[in-house]
């Protein structure tokens, strides 16, 4: 490492800019090998009367603690014995549960853990510009970035001044701010189709609630042309709702295309079916006989709209100018 002796100052102002940006800690030993207790030292020194603060000390249960905590501050301090019987476990596990990382210096652990923390995407601080595994992590957090700004990379490497404490700690809390921010936007991405699935399973629920009405209007008249549009119009609603109960199995579903396929589909459907009866049945068609067929149309106004995505791929898939090979003798 570099610069060995600047580290205990350095870390008490980190700890203390810690406390200023109203962060909890996390540490795992006091001993004089690491530099949780200055960390504790300036974050305790920091803290003001009005503080909600904590500083948590994840350590194996059979380890002892010991943190120079003044007693006005004694409930700040919250010890957790980790069941892990090595400090291993209860130490990365502590780690990926974190909102943030600061490395300084360190061995195999500290490195290990700050390139889960990059792979992870939480929030590194690296402080290269003291050496040891702290500079092996930044120079993984400048290659992949992260969410720390190229500054504040730059910073994490440049000699150690007065403000550098605050700047650094900044940018810790600005990497927590930017991962919410695509947290919740995942969140958002993930809630938009589900959304949609519920709007497009009310409307098909409603379509055919209506389009089960039309029948009843359809005995309800006399006239053949108002039989007619109660007909049509609940095959329409039919076909609409079948697309709309096959749209919302689609990894985006978009209500006003899937009702643009239904209504094509049920249009299709009604003009075949109609058209096959009157060239079959030459009887005049009076309100009598288009209350049998809602029986057959509606349903099969629903199959059309459910089934039209299907139909439409083979269609496309149809090569009609195909050549056919000849059979030789």
């Amino acid at each position: 490492m570099n610069d060995i002796d600047l580290v205990p100052g350095t870390c008490e102002e980190i700890g203390r800019e810690l406390a200023r940006a109203g962060c909890d800690l996390l540490v795992f030993s006091s001993a004089d090998d690491y530099i949780e207790k200055d960390v504790v030292r300036g974050y305790l020194a920091a803290l003001r009367p009005q503080d909600e603060a904590a500083v948590v000390v994840k350590a194996p249960f059979d380890q002892v603690t010991r943190f120079e905590v003044p007693p006005h501050h004694a409930h700040v301090l919250r010890i957790e014995p980790d069941p892990a019987a090595e400090w291993e476990m209860s130490y990365y596990r502590a780690v990926l549960e974190a909102d943030g990382l600061v490395v300084v210096g360190g061995g195999r652990a500290a490195r290990i853990a700050g390139v889960l923390a990059v792979a992870r995407r939480i929030p590194v601080v690296a402080l290269a510009c003291f050496g040891g595994s702290a500079l092996s992590v930044w120079r993984y957090l400048d290659r992949y970035h992260n969410d720390a700004s190229a500054e504040a990379i730059s910073r994490m490497a440049a000699p150690w001044n007065d403000d550098t404490a605050e700047y650094l700690v900044g940018s810790l809390m600005d990497q927590r701010s930017q991962a919410l921010e695509i947290e919740r936007a995942a969140q958002r991405n993930e809630s938009r189709p589900r959304m949609a699935r519920t709007i497009n399973g009310v409307v098909a629920v409603i379509a055919i609630a209506v389009a089960a009405l039309t029948v009843i209007l359809v005995y309800g008249t006399g006239t053949t042309l108002t039989a007619v549009a109660y007909l049509v119009g609940g095959s329409l609603l039919m076909a609409a709702a079948g697309a709309l109960i096959n749209d919302a199995s689609a990894d985006e579903p978009n209500l006003p295309w899937a009702v643009a396929r239904g209504l094509g589909a049920g249009t299709l459907a009604s003009m075949l079916y109609v058209g096959s009866q009157t060239l079959v049945n030459t009887d005049q068609m009076d309100a009598e006989a288009i209350r049998r067929l809602a029986w057959l149309l509606l349903p099969l106004g629903l199959t059309a709209g459910y089934t039209v995505d299907n139909v439409f791929a083979r269609l496309r898939d149809v090569d009609a100018l195909a050549e056919k090979p000849f059979a030789r003798s």
